[in-house]
């Protein structure tokens, strides 16, 4: 289950993000589990980037080299590595269930070094497509890419999720619930005269919403300023309409949206949000955070704000802890605000392809407007076993705007099998409700893996 995704705090060759969980579609998760087979790996548990590097830090196989070259570990890519690995998964449900859904699903993913700084790769699966919220808006491809890097810069096309910072439960400003779109995304590292050296990332992608184009970009940067603490600062936009795109590209967003906001091209057509972001790093293996969305905010009438702006914000604070080598325990606060007219990430009486989501599936975190949420996961190894519990709670922030409420569970017995199988045995259970009855679900599943 993943109601809510993250940290890593590592000295690396290139340019690397410290708050930074990949999407659940990066091809990351199978070269783990081929490299090193374990149950946690076998069942793509979320993990971090600075997980991922310890995990493979002294592993000399070509796959390591290549994993590790994607997290800006490696200088170059193995010559001519190749790596195509399959996945399948079957599920067998009680004749009374209230989970009874997929009986199986499948995944494919290749990856070719077409040079030592060029990667192709592309993962084909149906397995978004069995079950979740909205199915049916995903695809068989959720991930295609080409990255090419050019001495300090990292350029990338493609087609997939995107995520960034925020925690397990998902990100506050750019996040993978929703369907692949395409994009095409730089990184680089930027130095400020008396700031010093940032890690600067920005992307841009163009995808039909409602039979309209729709725009979509964010830009980040990031700096440790010591070995304890980072500071990560972004901002993001979606837009009905995007007049002087190559300007969008160059200056602030908040700027660019005052710019075009004019009679010509009027109001509403720009949803513009910032984020900022402070991890806290007490070891190698813990982790505090702290991000602070901006969706609106009564900006000074000198700036062009209005006194009858209403606030949107939204907060996530969350630890992560390993109080023993082989288990993790992830705790997440987070907080939404809610108006009379939407809240953090909605529409507020604009055109609903305003609203940050997309298909139905929210672009940010899945929290969404008008809600405080509590998010608890642990998980523990030993061996060929794998226990983990996975809970969230949720009520509303304000009680006169309508929004689910009410609580998730679920819980995992698994055990590896062979060294590229493992059958689990889960538990979900449900109360969620709205203005209605509540809507009560549980039942046990069997579930089955096998990576070849």
């Amino acid at each position: 289950m993943r109601y809510w995704g993250v940290l890593a705090a590592l000295t690396f060759t290139g340019v690397c993000y410290t708050q930074e969980l990949p999407s659940r579609d990066d091809p990351l998760y199978d070269y783990l589990a081929r490299l090193q087979p374990t149950p946690r790996t076998l069942e793509r548990i979320p993990c971090s980037a600075d997980e991922f590097l310890n995990a493979l830090r002294r592993d000399a196989r070509p796959e390591a080299l290549l994993a590790r070259w994607k997290l800006n570990a490696e200088t170059a890519l193995p010559r001519n590595a190749t790596l195509f690995i399959v996945e399948l998964q079957g599920f067998a449900y009680p004749d009374r269930s209230d989970w009874r859904a997929e009986s199986g699903a499948y995944r494919l993913t290749g990856a070719w070094a077409i040079t030592e700084q060029a990667l192709l790769e592309l993962v084909w699966s149906d397995a978004r497509r069995q079950s979740g919220a909205n199915p049916r808006a995903f695809g068989t491809i959720p991930y295609a890419q080409l990255t090419l890097d050019t001495g300090e810069w990292r350029w990338q096309a493609g087609y997939g999720t995107l995520r960034w910072l925020g925690g397990y439960s998902g990100g506050l400003l750019v996040n993978d619930e929703m369907p692949a779109v395409p994009f095409a995304r730089v990184q680089f590292p930027l130095r400020i005269p008396l700031l010093g050296e940032w890690r600067f990332e920005q992307f841009l992608s163009q995808f039909e919403q409602d039979g309209e184009p729709t725009w979509w970009g964010a830009r980040r940067i990031e700096r440790d300023f010591n070995e304890r603490w980072t500071l990560a600062l972004a901002e993001a936009f979606k837009a009905l309409e995007l007049p002087g795109a190559a300007v969008s590209q160059i200056v602030p967003y908040y700027l660019y949206q005052k710019w075009y906001s004019n009679a010509q091209v009027g109001s509403g057509w720009f949803n513009y949000l910032a984020e900022v972001g402070v991890v806290y790093k007490p070891d190698e293996a813990n982790r505090v955070y702290l991000f602070w969305l901006m969706d609106d905010m009564r900006a000074p009438t000198a700036l062009g704000g209005s006194s009858i702006t209403p606030r949107k914000v939204a907060v996530l604070l969350g630890a992560r802890l390993y109080p023993a080598p082989n288990t993790r325990l992830i705790l997440e606060i987070a907080r939404s605000d809610g108006t009379r007219t939407g809240g953090v990430y909605d529409n507020s009486n604009h055109p609903r392809r305003y609203a940050y989501y997309y298909k139905d599936l929210p672009m940010g975190h899945p929290i969404g407007a008008n809600r405080i949420g509590f998010y608890a996961r642990a998980e523990h190894e030993n061996g060929r076993w794998l226990y983990a519990i996975d809970y969230a709670h949720l009520r509303r922030f304000h009680e006169y705007r309508p929004g689910v409420r009410g609580y998730t569970l679920e819980l995992l017995i698994g055990y590896q099998t062979t060294e590229r199988s493992m059958l689990a045995l889960r538990y979900r259970a449900s109360r969620l409700r709205d203005d209605g009855a509540p809507d009560a679900r549980a039942g046990w599943y069997l579930q089955a893996i096998a990576q070849f």
